[in-house]
């Protein structure tokens, strides 16, 4: 939902975080809706997976709910799990420390939740591919499915039983569909 009250990004980036963290388009404070247990365990398998890819694969580091801006657009934003080459990096630690990255992400993945509007995901991704964010991931829990956009490219929809990769941006990251959404049945009851 967002507030009335317009201000700059300034401002925005000056105020204290809130929980779950909040984001601003345009100047306005835009929640994000607070992480289903669903949302919550795909963040997290998606973080554990990255992690142990970039232990083989020194290419980039992964962050769950890192807080980026965009003083050209205007905005502030948190993807839920964003991949970076190290080669973008911050270079200083106080950049590391404190505040909002003003730079993209080279993976963004949004995961939907039940109190997602299609038109808040809809201008996320917008705001991603026209920000040159390479590689934009949606992910559904409800539908099991892997939605990829890359710049000027139709968007490739992946099931349950497929496997996505990273390209462009990670040389060999592959993703079997399968383990990512089976975390979501482990120690359910029979039928539930």
């Amino acid at each position: 939902m967002a507030t009335a009250t317009t201000m700059t990004l300034d401002e925005f980036l000056a105020l204290p975080e809130t929980e779950p963290p909040s984001e601003f388009a345009c100047g306005r404070i835009v929640e994000k809706p607070t992480p289903t247990w669903f949302h919550s365990r795909l963040a997290a398998r998606l973080a554990a997976l990255f992690e142990i890819y970039f232990m083989a694969h020194d290419e980039g580091y992964v962050n769950v709910e890192l807080r980026h801006a965009s003083r050209e657009e205007r905005r502030a934003y948190v993807p839920d799990v964003s991949i970076a080459r190290w080669e973008r990096a911050p270079r200083t630690a106080s950049q590391r420390r404190e505040g909002a990255i003003e730079q993209t992400p080279d993976i963004a993945i949004e995961i939907a939740s039940p109190d997602d509007r299609p038109a808040r995901i809809a201008d996320k991704l917008a705001f991603y591919l026209r920000a040159g964010v390479p590689l934009v991931w949606i992910v559904d829990p409800d539908e099991r499915t892997l939605t990829a956009y890359t710049p000027g490219r139709p968007p490739t929809v992946f099931g349950e039983a497929d496997t996505a990769d990273a390209a462009p941006v990670l040389s060999a990251f592959r993703l079997p569909l399968h383990d990512l959404f089976s975390v979501l049945d482990r120690g359910l009851e029979p039928g539930s």
